[in-house]
């Protein structure tokens, strides 16, 4: 557990160009003056492993490659990476906000888009981007009203 930190995390879901990403954007704009936000993204289809210098840091045996790129972003790879992982991380952060877009078959809450059936769902929303301002706050609110996130206890 981390050192009594608060995190608050909901789960954006739906099918491919559903307006998931758009959606995420739209509430850590609305999330940006209450409190720390960071984000985590399902990427299955990115194998950042399998290229480059990357790939090779790992084969030489490292557990953690950090890539600090232009403007000071730093972007974190880790083997064995989870949804659990990258949570605790944020937490271990500071962050007080965490919208999650993906991981569909996780134990996180979840807004769901495209009407799929996932286990978790909270709130189903209708079409797609644009969304409507009140949507968002709605939305907002109701990842406010959650329960801190706990991560799992390992071992």
């Amino acid at each position: 557990m981390g050192q009594g930190e608060k995190l608050k995390v909901i789960s954006v879901v739906g099918p491919k160009k559903s307006g998931k990403t758009s959606l995420v954007e739209a509430m850590v704009r609305s999330l940006e003056g209450r409190g720390r936000v960071g984000t985590v993204k399902s990427m299955p289809d990115h194998e950042i492993e399998d290229r480059g210098d990357t790939r090779r840091h790992f084969d030489a045996g490292a557990e953690v490659v950090l890539g600090v790129g232009k403007d000071g972003v730093t972007l974190s790879v880790s083997r064995g990476g989870s949804l659990d992982s990258a949570l605790k991380a944020l937490e271990g952060s500071g962050v007080d906000y965490a919208v999650v877009e993906g991981f569909k078959s996780s134990d996180l809450p979840k807004i769901v888009l495209g009407g799929i059936d996932v286990p978790n769902s909270i709130r189903m929303v209708d079409g797609g981007p644009p969304f409507d301002e009140r949507l968002i706050e709605e939305l907002v609110e109701l990842l406010m009203t959650l329960p801190d996130y706990r991560s799992p206890e390992v071992g």
